[in-house]
Parts: C-alpha cells; sequence; structure tokens
C-alpha cells in the first residue's frame, strides 16, 4: 500500500495543513485546485484514513491527521538533512518548533535552550503566543513542543508531558527609594494590573480574588502580557500579580516588594507538552535535554 504514496502528496499535505485553504495551497504548489484535490484524496485513500475534515471552516486536521502531520513533516526534514549530508553542499537544519506562553518565552525560555548546545543540526523556531493558542498548535500538529502550564488535556495520550518547573504568582508593588512598598494591601482598595479573564493567569488571580481578595482592588490596566503589567508595576501604578520567574532581578535589587506572599501567592506547575509522534533527531535530543536537565523537585 505504501509503495504508492508519492513524495510529492505529502508536500501537499504539508502545505494544506500550514494554509487550510485548497485553493491557497494549490497556488503555492503551483497546480490547479482540481488536480491539489485529487493528489490529498490519493494520499488519504493510500494511508487508509481521512487527513483532513473537509466539514469544518476552516479546514482542521482529522484526529489521525493530527499524529499523521507530525510524522510526515519530520519526515520531509530528514529526507532533506540526509540529502545534503550526501550531496556534501549546506546542509538544512533540523527546525525544533517550540510554541510558549508569553511570559514564559520571555522570561524562562532563553534559560532553557541555552545548555543544549552539543549539536549544529538545529535552529529553534519559536512563537509566542497566548496559552490556549499554544494547547491548539500542539494539538493540531503545528509545534514540536509547547513550554506552558498545566493542562489537564494534555496529560494523557495522545501527548507526553515533562514538568520543568513549580513557579508561583505573587503580588508585588512597586518599592520607594529605601526599599518600602508603594502599596499595602490595608490600604484598599489598591489599584490592580490585571490579567484578562480569558488568559491562563488571569484565570487563576480570578479564582483567588473572588475566595480572599474580593472588592479589595480596582482594575488599573488589564493585559495577557504579564511583562506590560510588570512595567507599570515597577512605574508605580498600582500593584499585580506576576511570575516569581520574571522578577527575581527587580525583588533582589529591590525594585519590587512582595505583598503577602503566604496569603496571596499563586502555585503553578510549568510544562514541556509533545505528542507521541516521532519527531526529528534534534527535536528528540531536545526532549532527552530537557527530560534529563530540567526537572522540577
Amino acid at each position: 500500500m505504501f509503495n504508492n504514496i508519492e513524495l510529492k502528496w505529502l508536500y501537499d499535505a504539508v502545505m494544506l495543513e500550514e494554509l487550510r485553504s485548497f485553493t491557497l495551497a494549490a497556488e503555492r504548489r503551483n497546480i490547479s485546485q482540481s488536480s491539489f484535490s485529487r493528489r490529498i484524496q490519493a494520499l488519504e485513500n493510500a494511508v487508509g484514513f481521512e487527513i483532513f475534515n473537509r466539514n469544518s471552516n476552516p479546514l482542521q486536521l482529522s484526529l489521525q491527521g493530527r499524529g499523521f502531520i507530525v510524522y510526515v513533516r519530520n519526515l520531509l526534514g530528514d529526507i532533506e538533512y540526509q540529502i545534503g549530508k550526501l550531496k556534501g553542499g549546506e546542509i538544512s537544519k533540523y527546525r525544533i518548533n517550540i510554541t510558549a506562553a508569553h511570559s514564559l518565552s520571555i522570561s524562562l525560555l532563553p534559560e532553557l535552550i541555552s545548555g543544549f548546545a552539543e549539536n549544529s543540526d538545529k535552529v529553534f523556531n519559536i512563537e509566542s503566543i497566548n496559552v490556549d493558542e499554544a494547547v491548539n498548535n500542539l494539538k493540531n500538529g503545528k509545534s514540536d513542543f509547547i513550554l506552558s502550564f498545566f493542562n489537564e488535556e494534555l496529560m494523557t495520550s495522545p501527548f507526553l508531558h515533562h514538568k520543568v518547573l513549580d513557579a508561583r504568582l505573587y503580588l508585588v508593588s512597586g518599592c520607594t527609594a529605601d526599599g518600602k512598598p508603594l502599596y499595602r494591601l490595608e490600604h484598599t482598595p489598591l489599584p490592580l494590573m490585571k490579567y484578562t479573564n480569558e488568559s491562563y493567569m488571569g484565570r487563576q488571580v480570578n479564582q483567588l480574588l473572588e475566595k480572599d481578595f474580593r472588592g479589595r482592588f480596582t482594575y488599573f490596566c488589564l493585559s495577557s502580557m504579564s511583562e506590560l503589567l510588570k512595567r507599570m508595576v515597577l512605574d508605580g501604578h498600582g500593584v499585580g500579580w506576576l511570575p516569581d520567574y520574571s522578577i527575581r532581578e527587580e525583588l533582589k535589587e529591590q525594585k519590587l516588594c512582595l505583598l503577602e506572599p503566604e496569603q496571596a501567592s499563586i502555585k503553578m506547575g510549568v510544562f514541556i507538552y509533545r505528542t507521541y509522534s516521532r519527531l526529528n533527531p534534534s527535536s528528540e535530543r531536545f526532549w532527552q535535554y530537557m527530560r534529563k536537565r530540567w526537572t522540577a523537585i
């Protein structure tokens, strides 16, 4: 059965997954839409399942297609890499595709990947988006890995996970010149730099606000970007919950002060997720590196 699969069909499938449009993908592959559609259908007939769900708008991968497209993308990358080696010319590098939550990509990801430098056959392709989009990228085969927070859906098959660290959100205030907090919890209501309700951190903070701090704050600034909220707190506009990994230096330099760290902190697990599908050699080595080098205690 698999002897009948043509390599160009695999490139077609990857292009269609990227663009989610038969019209656009056919144009990019420089063939007519009818010919492109027949090639996708021929590939699906050869593998024995639908790769794409044509009833959805925009086009989506089927459940089997999600795993298949990861295999295909890495298979094609491996073929191109090995041919480059045999030709002795410039060798294409394996891409390690990582999608990360905004705060993690800025404050944590550079540290996590900095030690993975023993091979030069790789290039990191990193996209920083919100948590929910990152999860969808992994589920739809658009990322090899996502660096994100606890997600119950990704804790079971067909996904693998590894806990990188335990983090906390702390309520913080800017500091005076002598290191004292500009704001105190007893001086309510306090202006709060707040995460949007749709963001992961916003949902965590909302639960704590509802439980223990109802009526203690007024909202001054709303954003899904923790770095923006941190800047606002540093500039003295109010208080906010910020992740510990992003405020280490500011706490050390007494630019930020913790407010009621026992009562007002929120525990969060940081995980790296992937699918069971076999990745390219560099991505597999990166997964093993993350499992050995970064383990939450």
